[in-house]
């Protein structure tokens, strides 16, 4: 068994619809985001932002978690870092973020 098949047993799923020309400028706030996380939050051992093609106004985030623990702590309302991501965010958004939890069955790079 590989490593990360080892650590990654949850992932918190999100996906935004953003308004017609926001997208580059979103993923733009994202990256930043993670990039002063790293290493802050404990559990988190990855995530991917991932722009669809067809439907330009649609990004998702995905986060890989060690434990629901974890997850669901850093997820918690009372994050700040969350609220100030969404605020952030707010401007470019169409609609609130969905958000749904999932549980690993298999994880392989």
């Amino acid at each position: 068994m590989s490593n990360s098949e080892k650590i990654i047993k949850y992932v918190k799923h999100n996906r935004v619809q953003l308004k017609t020309g926001k997208r580059e400028e979103s993923t733009k706030v994202l990256m930043e985001f993670f990039k002063e996380l790293e290493g802050k939050s404990t559990g988190m051992r990855g995530f991917a932002v991932m722009d669809e093609i067809q439907d330009l106004q649609e990004s998702v985030v995905l986060t890989f978690w060690e434990t629901k623990e974890d997850m669901d702590k850093f997820y918690q309302p009372d994050n700040k870092a969350i609220s100030d991501l969404v605020e952030r965010l707010k401007p470019s958004l169409e609609q609130t973020p969905v958000r749904k939890d999932y549980r690993v069955a298999k994880f392989r790079l």
